[in-house]
């Protein structure tokens, strides 16, 4: 059902198109309350226009800090008008519904308080409020003002005033942050805000972090935190070149640094257990960038500072949020965390679509190979043998050359080992260079049209295949 609009509040920064806008309202008979600069714009261009005084009763106090915070303002904006309660508060306050609120910000720099907060009351109250957050929604507004609005258009510009706030905390937020020497290269600035996990990790020693140093612990520590038992991982790039898990940190940390030593220089390491001094004597013997663990023991803290280029952090074990977001050009992707607690992460869900039942040893690295293939960028291929990484394929733009890689990466070692991939095969020539390497075993989650093609070469050489329904593809 469209609704009309009967009474405006509006308070704008930028005044394009606003004559036109209040002229067009004063046609509809809508009753325009301004702030008091929007106010004056207004009336010196003959627009009959109350200023917020004029409605509150109250006068703007601490230099104009405190305008329009105000219930005869904010309650005329988020009224339910479908709620008899509501209705009754109105009457007996004395104050008329707003369905129409008009704002845009000033800078960031300056901090707007009263927009943001009518925006928001706005939005909550969508259901009876339109609201206009940019003078390019104007001639749609002023076109379709006559015959009202319904809901979805309503919901559209919600949607859209709410992002505009998002981006306006994000840049107030920017302000706030840590800076940092400067962004991914050297002409860009930066900042880190937050207080938990890897924003809020404690420095113990080294250099001030990067934030190239951030974006590849935050890598490393989610990484090692699919395993519970003893894991080290090494991250360049912000993708694993090496991941263990042993029974020891230290010979997790020598298993995963001989993935690829190469690479692994000056990087970064994650552990998920204390540091002892065992582990601090083989890390300083190499230049690493930063060191992230939930803890250390003293003799092994003494033993990190004396390598006064590594940047020694302590992360708390807290939870991540329930949500991830990526910011693309104009708005924002949301999405859950990718976790491995689908039915298809256990190995007992696991299907069999070819060669035999596995020992129980395989079973092992096969796993391990699943949760490390989740954390490396796609399309992804992890062979692994003895609950270490020894050959890793990543970020190709077709599984094949990813295959090359990691078998490249694998050499001889990958004869008897397990292979882990992120996506299904969508041809049989993987496969086959797999067999040629030797592997025995190899898990992924199917879904090719070509998943019997796939299936039959295994069957052929003999290989097991395993296939779990589910993906962990790192985009």
């Amino acid at each position: 059902m469209n609704k009309k609009i009967s009474r405006a509040f509006i308070s704008v920064s930028d005044k394009t198109g606003l004559i036109q806008l209040a002229k067009k309202l004063v046609e509809q008979k809508v009753e325009i309350i301004a702030s008091d600069g929007t106010a004056a714009h207004l009336k010196a261009s003959g627009i009959a226009t109350k200023s917020v005084e004029q409605v509150t009763g109250f006068a703007q106090v601490l230099d104009g800090r405190v305008k329009t915070l105000h219930p005869n303002i904010h309650a005329a904006i988020l009224a339910d008008l479908d709620q008899s309660s509501h209705l009754a508060d109105l009457k007996t306050l004395g104050i008329t519904p707003i369905d129409l609120v008009v704002i845009n910000f000033y800078d960031a720099s300056k901090f707007d308080i009263g927009g943001p907060a009518a925006v928001r009351a706005g939005v909550k109250n969508s259901k009876h409020v339109a609201l206009l957050t940019d003078p390019a929604q104007y001639p749609e507004f002023i076109e379709k003002l006559a015959q009202g609005f319904d809901q979805s258009q309503r919901d559209s510009w919600a949607k859209d005033a709410l992002l505009k706030v998002a981006n306006y905390d994000l840049a107030i937020l920017s302000k706030l942050g840590q800076p940092l020497r400067y962004g991914e290269n050297p002409h860009q600035s930066a900042v880190v805000v937050g207080d938990k996990l890897i924003a809020g990790a404690k420095i113990l020693s080294g250099k001030e972090m990067s934030y190239n140093n951030y974006v590849d612990a935050d890598a490393a520590w989610k990484t090692v935190n699919c395993y519970t038992e003893p894991t080290i991982a090494f991250i360049k790039h912000s993708i694993p070149c090496g991941i263990a898990s042993a029974p020891t940190l230290s010979k997790a940390f020598e298993s995963s640094l001989a993935s690829d030593p190469i690479s692994a220089f000056g990087g970064v390491i994650a552990a998920n257990q204390l540091v002892d001094k065992e582990v601090a004597t083989l890390v300083i013997e190499n230049f690493y960038e930063v060191l992230i663990a939930p803890g250390y023991s003293d003799e092994a803290l003494k033993l990190l500072k004396s390598k006064e280029n590594l940047r020694v952090v302590q992360i708390s074990p807290d939870q991540g949020g329930s949500l991830e977001l990526k910011q693309i050009l104009g708005g924002f992707l949301f999405q859950q965390p990718d976790q491995l607690d689908q039915a298809g992460d256990d190995f007992k869900m696991w299907k069999l679509v070819a060669g035999a039942d596995v020992e129980k040893s395989q079973i092992t690295d096969l796993s391990f190979a699943w949760r490390a293939v989740k954390n490396i960028r796609s399309n992804a291929i992890v062979i692994a043998k003895n609950q270490a990484t020894i050959g890793i394929g990543m970020g190709q733009t077709n599984r094949v050359d990813s295959v090359k890689i990691a078998i490249n990466r694998a050499g001889d070692r990958a004869q008897g080992a397990v292979v882990a991939s992120d996506g299904f095969f969508p041809f049989t020539d993987s496969i086959q260079l797999l067999i040629e390497a030797g592997v025995c075993a190899i898990v992924q989650p199917g879904g090719s049209i070509k998943d019997d093609e796939v299936i039959q070469a295994c069957k052929n050489a003999n290989i097991s295949m395993y296939v779990t329904g589910v993906r962990h593809f790192s985009h």
